[in-house]
């Protein structure tokens, strides 16, 4: 069985925001992951790891800091202790709650955190706005504040809608005039409790990728180190650097764990899909037993047979494959209601979209790249590949 790479843990599904665009289903819930799904995460997943794994360990889905800071300290004095010396802990947070209290738990507990905000006011506020209906920015920018001041410099993640797409000089100004140096683009997907997305209706790839190139040439004429995530894996691979590969397709390589304990694999956001045909895509609850366990049971062997031949799909289809590893299954089955389907929409607004902005950014800058970047090979998706030479 593989290690994992990637372990998400749900404190509370509750959220204290409302966006319009999120997938979780169950964000009313206000209950707590109790001690014993804790005790059972420590004594059946953490500490059968090998002291070699190095897997990171992420506190999200709903809000994190909806939960009460005493049940991080009892959570963090049960969980480090077992978890391999090269684990990793980290947090995606709306950042609204975060104050010198939390800071001083992160900084105590060695967490990470990335916040969620959706560029320039005016985009970040016309869909995340909190329960009663008032706009979210300046509270999550107040929390990203306090953590620049604490000297924490906090990934951002944005996602991108269709009328921001026009605008990229002012998204990338919100990132510069904020120190903001590490943004993550995702886009408003169909998925889990998401049923319209506002890209659907039409091919917005060109405009997707178009936005990135432009986000990145404001970068470089400023000379500003803003890194995008997306863009910067691939440019890795493409420079044949190794990767880590896609852990959603990767039986255990992802697990989440639920606050009643319920444990899923593959896609994180299976916990919010409905499909009896697969149990939900919760596999087993570790109160009751172990991944050995789940692994055997049918709806586990039914997924991950049907996601393997997705796989072998895109592998054998997409001229992407490399800088993909096969997409996302959970969007394979929201979109095209099947596991072993291939290329989504998903797909072509976000790794396709990040391989064309980084192809089209290095043929504007090729004349500009610097001495030591040679050309010396196609790259997976018909252009040059660059490695830095000694």
């Amino acid at each position: 069985m593989n290690e994992p790479r990637l372990i998400i843990l749900q404190p509370t599904p509750y959220c204290n925001i409302d966006c319009t665009y999120c997938y979780l289903g169950h964000r009313d819930d206000r209950r707590l992951m109790s001690g014993a799904v804790v005790a059972a995460v420590r004594d059946k997943l953490l500490a059968r790891l090998s002291p070699d794994a190095a897997p990171a360990i992420v506190w999200h889905a709903g809000e994190p800091t909806a939960a009460p800071i005493a049940w991080y300290e009892h959570a963090y004095a049960a969980l480090r202790p077992a978890a391999p010396a090269h684990a990793s802990f980290a947090m995606q947070s709306n950042g609204i709650a975060i104050d010198d209290r939390w800071i001083d738990l992160f900084r105590r507990t060695g967490t990470n955190v990335s916040l969620s905000i959706d560029g320039p006011e005016r985009f970040h506020d016309a869909r995340r706005r909190t329960r009663n209906g008032k706009p979210t920015w300046k509270l999550a920018m107040r929390g990203l504040r306090r953590m620049q001041d604490a000297g924490y410099s906090p990934r951002v993640i944005t996602v991108l809608h269709p009328d921001g797409l026009s605008r990229a000089e002012e998204y990338f100004a919100f990132y510069r005039d904020n120190g903001i140096g590490e943004v993550s683009f995702s886009i408003d997907e169909f998925e889990g409790a998401n049923r319209a997305s506002s890209f659907a209706g039409r091919d917005w790839k060109a405009e997707v990728s178009g936005f990135i190139v432009s986000v990145m040439e404001r970068a470089y004429a400023d000379g500003y180190p803003l890194h995008v995530r997306e863009v910067e894996r691939i440019a890795q691979a493409m420079a044949g650097m190794p990767m880590a590969g896609n852990e959603q397709v990767d039986p255990w390589a992802a697990i989440v764990v639920a606050a009643d304990g319920g444990v899923s694999t593959f896609s994180p956001e299976f916990m919010e899909v409905a499909a009896p045909a697969y149990g939900n895509f919760v596999f087993g609850n570790i109160l009751d037993g172990g991944l050995d366990d789940f692994a055997r049971g049918e709806h586990f062997r039914r997924a991950a047979r049907e996601i393997a031949a997705g796989l072998e799909a895109c592998r054998s289809e997409c001229r992407y494959f490399q800088v993909c590893g096969g997409g996302s299954p959970v969007n394979k089955f929201c979109e095209r209601g099947r596991l072993d389907a291939t290329e989504t929409e998903f797909c072509r607004l976000t790794t396709q979209t990040a391989a064309d902005a980084l192809m089209g950014f290095l043929a504007r800058r090729a004349s500009a790249l610097p001495k030591n970047i040679k050309p010396f090979d196609r790259s997976p998706l018909g252009g040059e590949r660059y490695v830095i030479a000694n």
